[in-house]
Formats: C-alpha cells, structure tokens, sequence
C-alpha cells in the first residue's frame, strides 16, 4: 500500500507541480498559539509533534482493513502530500534560470532566495558564489522536499513522514524561540542523516561512480549536515563539473549545465529508488 501511495504522489507531483489545496499549515499555526501558553519549550514541541502523529496513527488504525483498504489509501496518499516540500520546485527553478541565461544577477539572486537552504549572505560575492550556493540549494531540496520525506513514510509510515514535516515547518517559524530552535535543528540533522548518507550513495551509482564513492564513503559516518554532504556528493557525480577558467559568458553557460545536470542527477536517483521499492513489492 505504501508503495501505491508513493507512485500515485509522484504522479500527483508531476502533473500539478506542488501539493496544493493539501498543504495548508493554518491548523498548525493556530495549534502553536493554543500551545504558546506552556513555558517548557520541550514539552511545548512535543505536544505540537506529538498530537497531529497521534492524531494520525488512531484513524491509520480506525481506517486498517475497512474496504478492502481504499480509505487507508487515500489517507495515506493526503499524509504523504502533506508531508511533501511546499512551492513548486520545478517553476522556482525555471524562474532563476531565465534571469541567470540573460546574465541578471540581482534578479537571479531574489529568485534563489525562494530556495530551501539557499545562504544568502554566502551567496552575495559573486556570480560564483551565488552560483555554488543555489546547486547546493538544489540538491538539498530535492532532498527535503521528497525523498527524506518517502524514506521515513516506506520505512515508519505516514506518521513519521508527518513528524520530519513538522520539524521543518516549526524550524523555519520566526516566532520560534532561540530554545525551540536548538530542539528543532537536532531533530531535523539527526532525521535527515541517514536519509541524507544513502541519497549520497544513490548519486554515486546514478552518476559518477568513480569520483563520488570515495568522498561517501569517507563522509559516511562523519556529522556533515545533509546541505553539505550531498552537494559534496552531488558535484562530483554530475557530467558537467565546471573549468576554474573562463569568461564570464561561457561560465554562465557552464553553470546553467552544472545545475541541469544536479537536477537530472537527482530525477534518476528518485527513479533508481521507485524502481527498488517495486522490486520488493514484487518480492
């Protein structure tokens, strides 16, 4: 059933882009308030993870086994689309490369800010900063948004996929206190490590085994935070590495290739992992 719910959001993603009318966060900005009263930031997080997994688990458990399972489908898949990254990826990105193709830099800029991950401040140098920073962006949020997000739904189920959704969306709230934060950034390092560790091995079979499986290997076991890891990762597996010189033309055509290539990389690792969960399916 898992898997079902994986392909019918997949396709979902593909066609609208997002998880529209799903991924509405009002319910959880109206719990935070309600929650705002207890003073323990601990206790406070886990009543605001725990109740909606809570919630979750008990109609999981009402909807197993009634009609032959198809409400329990259909939960599933809302769950996972919830649980899914917000905006739509592919439209963000189409936007900086228009505006990176006709060699707009500030304009290139404002749209990388709408990237999950993307360091700003890192990123105002210049056109190579600004470039280094949006592929790892890329890659991390091809990560965050989907695939950590399959990895703990096929592993723990719709619950857990929940919970890392959770921990993402409070992280980024700016009334989120200096306390809360500390809580919620070691939630999130420690649910993406090993997401993040065996995404980096699928971009060593789907790309350039020979550079990138040394550097894997090595990072395995360290504490790189996923951004980092995977754009490590990530660059060495792509096709298309850019020359330390050159103009600044042939640099923004080498770049635009570099980020198609991380984008493609991260399509066939998605695919290699379908192609896996059918096989155990099938098994």
């Amino acid at each position: 059933m898992e898997f079902l719910a994986v392909i019918t959001v997949l396709v979902a993603m593909q066609v609208w882009g997002n998880g529209g009318v799903v991924q509405r966060d009002t319910w959880l900005d109206d719990l935070y308030l309600r929650l705002k009263s207890i003073g323990n930031p601990q206790l406070r997080l886990a009543a605001l993870i725990l109740l909606p997994v809570l919630l979750v688990l008990i109609v999981q458990g009402i909807l197993s086994g009634v009609m032959w399972g198809l409400p329990l489908l259909l939960f599933y898949i809302a769950v996972l689309l919830y649980s899914l990254g917000r905006g739509d990826f592919s439209m963000q990105l189409k936007l900086y490369y228009e505006a990176w193709d006709r060699g707009d830099l500030e304009a290139s800029y404002q749209q990388a800010r709408e990237l999950e991950a993307f360091d700003g401040a890192a990123a105002l140098g210049n056109a190579r900063d600004l470039h280094d920073n949006v592929r790892a962006a890329i890659f991390y949020q091809g990560f965050e948004r989907w695939f950590s997000v399959v990895f703990w739904f096929v592993i723990l189920g719709p619950a857990a996929a929940l919970a890392y959704r959770l921990f993402k969306i409070i992280s980024q709230k700016p009334e989120t206190g200096e306390d809360e934060q500390s809580i919620l950034d070691n939630a999130v390092y420690f649910a993406e490590w090993l997401p993040a560790r065996l995404l980096s091995f699928t971009f060593a079979v789907a790309g350039n085994f020979e550079r990138c499986i040394g550097v894997c290997r090595e990072q395995f076991l360290e504490q790189t935070p996923a951004v980092n890891l995977l754009d490590t990762c990530g660059q060495l597996a792509i096709s298309h590495p850019i020359p330390e010189q050159g103009s600044d033309e042939e640099f923004r055509e080498q770049a635009s290739r570099e980020l198609h290539s991380s984008q493609q990389l991260l399509y066939r690792s998605v695919l290699s992992w379908v192609i896996v969960l059918a096989v155990l399916q099938l098994i």
